[in-house]
């Protein structure tokens, strides 16, 4: 009974820790990209409402690629709170073995295993998808685009175009738009739009246009530029890492998928499914925390050797991820070493158990 609410109580706090730490990781670098990806407006034109769900749609993504420095840094935060309230010692003075909270954080270290392959391999790539696919499906608004003032932008495909001034209700002035042959001066011009094609009225200008032997020079008063010719830069095409897990194995195999792209496949299977057991390799060295209250060990060495060998191991299995794609020995080469530093962690665990229970 008491060791279950003991799990419990490792359980919760653990969590309460977990998701605090990831909201604050993930919060940051989502407010920071939200700022970047402005240019979705200014730019490339696409209106307030797409650029609010492409947000939501790529928040799932962020949790993904901070989840195991979120696990490091909430498993460390849970045993310095134990340490902190003398907690672990009114567990040895209990009669409760290391053994026995070692093994909790180990079923905790499960858990997250299976929260980081649910979240990498289908909820991250799902909404990542989608949030491609509400760009490449999101209509054309010419307002937006042209916003940013004094400013080249480049919101359709092979078209330039920069405007002086803009009072943000289709009124501009000093225009000038490039396309591979032709350029356009403009002295004003209003937007236009019939609810599927948006259109500019130029004014008071001139249009060069380049022929094989010379430069035509044409003055207007008035002429209409129609934008229904070029497309989006937003493309629905996936990336693999947008790809569900099913259509990556069976491309595996693919002739017309050049090698050097199926290294790329490789690798994201990799990140997906033996990525996420370096959790058990950071749970089963963090766990080593439970011998800092040990008379012999200096608990701030440890706690830092224990830190900076956890960073390391994140490198390090990154700079391992990157080779694994290779080829398909060179992703049983990851996995085994994977397997093979769990292995070499717990025997080191286990021996210094038990030396402990020999004193």
């Amino acid at each position: 009974m008491v060791k279950n609410k003991i799990f419990q109580y490792f359980f919760i706090e653990f969590f309460k820790i977990f998701i605090l730490v990831s909201l604050s990781f993930s919060l940051l670098i989502w407010f920071s990209q939200a700022a970047r990806l402005l240019s979705l407006i200014t730019e490339y034109g696409n209106p307030v409402s797409i650029y609010v769900k492409y947000l939501i749609f790529s928040y799932p993504k962020i949790l993904d690629n901070t989840y195991l420095l979120n696990f490091i840094i909430s498993l460390f935060f849970l045993f310095a709170k134990l340490d902190s309230q003398n907690e672990m010692q009114i567990y040895w003075l209990s009669g409760i073995s290391k053994l026995k909270i070692y093994s909790i954080c180990i079923y905790i270290g499960l858990l997250a295993l299976i929260i980081n392959i649910i979240l990498s391999n289908f909820i991250a790539p799902w909404s990542s998808y989608q949030g491609r696919l509400l760009l490449g499906n999101s209509k054309f608004t010419l307002i937006n685009a042209l916003v940013k003032e004094k400013n080249f932008n480049s919101p359709l495909e092979g078209l330039t175009i920069f405007v002086e001034k803009n009072d943000k209700k289709g009124n501009l002035r000093g225009i000038f738009i490039y396309e591979k042959s032709r350029t356009i001066t403009a002295a004003s011009g209003e937007v236009l739009s019939d609810g599927n094609t948006s259109y500019l009225n130029l004014y008071n200008g001139t249009t060069q246009e380049k022929t094989k032997n010379s430069v035509n020079f044409i003055k207007f008063k008035k002429t209409t530029f129609d934008f229904s010719n070029y497309q989006l830069k937003n493309t629905s095409y996936p990336k693999f890492n947008e790809r569900n897990f099913n259509w990556l194995i069976t491309n595996l195999d693919n002739k017309q998928i050049p090698e050097n792209r199926k290294k790329e496949i490789r690798e994201e299977i990799n990140t997906r499914i033996i990525k996420p057991f370096l959790i058990i390799a950071l749970t089963s060295l963090i766990s080593f925390l439970i011998f800092s209250n040990n008379e012999k060990i200096n608990s701030k060495k440890l706690k830092f050797f224990i830190f900076f060998g956890s960073i390391s191991l994140m490198i390090l299995n990154q700079i391992a991820l990157g080779i694994s794609g290779k080829n398909i020995n060179s992703s049983y080469a990851y996995l085994s070493i994977l397997l093979m530093l769990i292995a070499i962690i717990n025997l080191f665990f286990f021996r210094q158990i038990k030396n402990e229970n020999k004193l």
